[in-house]
């Protein structure tokens, strides 16, 4: 299976969506565009996404520019939980140690659990915006925004 988040004409309709394909049903099928013929589920976001959707454990988190996080059961595309947040988000979202972080075009970083049920862990407001992904390695969440690097490590 294939997950992707897309829209209809980047600065257009805010049109979006998060869709599920099939490719091996789309191979079958003799269709070299994944578009065609292997739709599982769509799940309709609030305004165009620009990073890539994370999966963890059987669900699919994904942010948009309509100023909310989703969770989404990758199986079905049944909405498990959203969150509204402050800003854009352009950065993809990190699964890491159970957790998931979500940062905005605000500066606000956020982390929840990585559940079906919505907990949210720790928010914190960095000043300034995100657009790029959070990493962790060695033990460590590096953050950046704009002009600073942030290196996080747990106590």
């Amino acid at each position: 299976m294939y997950v992707t988040a897309g829209g209809d004409l980047w600065w257009g309709k805010n049109e979006s969506w998060l869709k599920c394909i099939d490719v091996a049903a789309v191979a079958d099928r003799g269709y070299s565009d994944l578009t065609r013929g292997g739709e599982v589920w769509s799940y309709p976001l609030e305004r165009h996404s620009m990073c890539t959707p994370a999966l963890h454990d059987g669900l699919v988190f994904v942010g948009d520019s309509g100023h909310r996080i989703h969770c989404v059961e990758a199986a079905t595309g049944a909405r498990c939980w959203t969150h509204e947040v402050q800003g854009e988000v352009w950065a993809s979202p990190l699964v890491a140690d159970g957790k998931v972080y979500f940062a905005t075009r605000d500066g606000q970083f956020l982390v929840f659990a990585a559940t079906r049920e919505k907990q949210l862990l720790s928010e914190i407001n960095l000043g300034e915006p995100v657009s790029s992904t959070p990493v962790a390695a060695n033990g460590v969440l590096f953050v950046a925004t704009m002009s600073t690097l942030y290196a996080i490590r747990s106590r």
